[in-house]
């Protein structure tokens, strides 16, 4: 059997096809050719077809996350036909503006940024990201820089995870639960590592409970603990139809929210809306956004103040207004603590007197 290629190589090779066709490519030419599609398009089993499809549709949704925009082309003479839609992607969008430049420091910068994730689960991306710098004229060595980068991983469980997943190992770790005030212990087949809005999750087989799970991996406390016991190897399978069922998750739980027209909530949450519509206050966008987290999502929110505001679900507008009721008492307990610690000095100062 032919071994699967990496994610990251395939999807690299997706974008290549994309740019170097004008006139686009239909969805069969691009799973019969492109490098990761054309080594399983040809089975003939329909469960096989419809995770390549699967597969396909994820991809396309982890490039719009980094905001690389596919543009779709009706065929003239069947429009409507989703099997003569032709998908490409604009020369332009991935050129660097011709008034942008970057001095030798800026280079410098982004190159020390690049190399900083070398241990963590991203370091074929970040040697990739590292050429491409080389390639715009850096030209530096890091050992000549008088520092070394030794940044770790946004997600420090996530270097662990992955030599789990790559040895088929069981881990061991404590997972944090919003409104438990103790993590409880976990014991799973990890099987795949996932983004879908800009957050890592694990898809994961709780060999406790027998069941599909998909943690966060922020939500991991303490160290993964990586056990001498191997995973079943047919575990991986689960591992495409958990993510679907993850996406499918997000689609049916959705969030109506106001955002103010040019500031930063409009612009990190318009890529990830399905709808936008103008409100009837002009300088406001209403947007339908799939929620993964009402937690998070209720945090994220929380962060952009008056720029974002929850219509619906009454729940979200509950935790958000929950959130927003925490910091104020923070900030209330920060004032009055100046005070109180003031006026115990003058009482502490009139008995010395």
């Amino acid at each position: 059997m032919t071994g699967r290629v990496p994610g990251e190589q395939r999807v690299f090779s997706l974008v290549l096809a994309l740019v170097v066709s004008p006139q686009g490519l239909t969805k069969q030419e691009l799973l019969s050719t492109v490098h990761g599609y054309a080594e399983r398009s040809g089975s003939t089993s329909a469960s096989e077809r419809a995770a390549l499809d699967r597969l396909f549709e994820r991809d396309k949704e982890q490039l719009r996350e980094l905001g690389i925009q596919i543009e779709t082309l009706d065929s003239p003479m069947q429009p409507g036909n989703n099997q003569l839609t032709r998908y490409r992607i604009s020369k332009e969008q991935l050129e660097f503006p011709s008034e942008l430049r970057f001095d030798e420091r800026e280079l410098m910068l982004l190159r020390l940024a690049a190399l900083a994730w070398s241990e963590g689960s991203l370091s074929a991306a970040s040697r990739r990201a590292a050429m491409k710098l080389e390639a715009l004229g850096a030209g530096l060595d890091v050992q000549h820089l008088g520092v070394a980068p030794s940044l770790g991983t946004a997600e420090p469980a996530a270097a662990p995870l992955q030599r789990a997943i790559d040895e088929g190992r069981v881990v061991r770790f404590d997972y944090a639960l919003p409104g438990r005030d103790a993590p409880l212990a976990r014991r799973a087949a990890p099987l795949r590592l996932h983004r879908v809005d800009g957050r890592w999750h694990l898809i994961s087989w709780d060999l406790d409970r027998e069941a599909d799970r998909v943690f966060l991996l922020s939500r991991i406390a303490g160290e993964v603990r990586l056990g001498a016991e191997r995973f079943d190897p047919a575990l991986r399978e689960r591992g495409e139809p958990a993510i679907a069922e993850l996406l499918a998750l997000r689609e049916n739980r959705r969030a109506e929210v106001l955002v103010r027209r040019g500031s930063v909530a409009e612009a990190r949450l318009a890529p990830r809306a399905v709808g936008a519509e103008p409100d009837v206050r002009r300088d406001r966008l209403r947007l339908s956004i799939g929620v993964l987290d009402p937690h998070l999502f209720a945090e994220e929110l929380i962060g952009y103040g008056a720029d974002a505001a929850v219509v619906a679900p009454e729940s979200l507008r509950g935790l958000v207004l929950d959130g927003l009721q925490r910091i104020a008492a923070a900030h209330e307990a920060g004032a009055s603590a100046p005070a109180a610690e003031s006026g115990a000095a003058q009482e502490k100062g009139a008995g010395v007197a």
